[in-house]
Formats: C-alpha cells, sequence, structure tokens
C-alpha cells in the first residue's frame, strides 16, 4: 500500500504497486477502528450512491423555467418582476426619549403601573387567593413611594 489515489468519493483510497485498490482502515465514531477493505476499480459504498429518481422527479430537477420559454425571456420577465415592485418604506420608531417632557411621561407611566400591580397584589392578599412572599411585603411597603413619585411628576409634566 503506497500510493494514495484522490478520488470523488468520501473515502480514501489507497492503490498498491500490484494495481489492487483499497479503502483505507478508518475510525468509528466510538473509537474502534474499521478494517482496510479492497474494492474493485469504480466502486462506490452503498451510502454514497446517488438517490434513484424517476422520469418526473428528473424532469422537474432539470428545468428551473416553465415549459416552452427560453432564458431570454424568463430574464426579461424577472426584471419586469423587479421594476413593478413598489419600494417599502420602514416605519421607524424611536426608542429614546427625545425631550424632557418624553422622559418625565416615561417615568411617569413605570410608576403608575407598579402602583396597578402593588394594588392587584393586595386584592389578592385580602380575598385569601394567595399569601403574600417576602419580597411582595417589600413592595407593598412601598406604594406609598410610588403615589409620592406620581404626584410630583404630575406636578412636573404640567409644569413642561
Amino acid at each position: 500500500m503506497s500510493e494514495q489515489q484522490p478520488n470523488m468519493v468520501g473515502d480514501l483510497r489507497v492503490k498498491t504497486k500490484t494495481g489492487e485498490t483499497y479503502i483505507a482502515a478508518t475510525r468509528r465514531p466510538d473509537g474502534t477502528w474499521r478494517k482496510a477493505r479492497k474494492v474493485k476499480e469504480g466502486y462506490i459504498p452503498q451510502d454514497e450512491q446517488p438517490k434513484y429518481q424517476n422520469r418526473m422527479q428528473a424532469a422537474a430537477a432539470g428545468s428551473q423555467m416553465p415549459t416552452g420559454i427560453t432564458p431570454r425571456q424568463m430574464q426579461a420577465m424577472l426584471q419586469k418582476q423587479q421594476q413593478d415592485k413598489k419600494p417599502v418604506a420602514a416605519i421607524v420608531k424611536p426608542n429614546a426619549c427625545i425631550t424632557q417632557k418624553d422622559h418625565v411621561e416615561k417615568k411617569l407611566v413605570n410608576a403608575k403601573k407598579k402602583l396597578q400591580e402593588i394594588e392587584q397584589m393586595e386584592k389578592k392578599f385580602e380575598t385569601g387567593e394567595e399569601k403574600p412572599l417576602p419580597n411582595q411585603v417589600t413592595k407593598m411597603a412601598r406604594k406609598p413611594e410610588y403615589q409620592e413619585e406620581i404626584d410630583k411628576l404630575t406636578a412636573e409634566l404640567e409644569k413642561l
């Protein structure tokens, strides 16, 4: 086994001085080794053989154009379709607040949302649906802070 031969198949073929062809030994995924196999010239392993296609599949795979149309006509058709498409304008909504008023409004919305969450928690605990967790108790204790913040932000918003 002296001469290595490149081929179109995925395995490594070795040709000896006497003219015999071998598929070289390979390592399996589990770490064991496959023996070198003596093969005939032109042999293609079973797992690398092309898949069989019937006449209809082969005909469908070969043609990318509709029946009876020339490549020039197809190219002209594609260009016309691209010209007919109208450009789509993207609607961009800025995420960042631009003015001081925007900043205050955003803070006000967040404070109202937190106050609403606290009120929903209080309703659950009053009806006895759930028992409060320690972090929920601390959140409910901050209710007056959120109310003061809402009052302060509404006053600031009126000034702007």
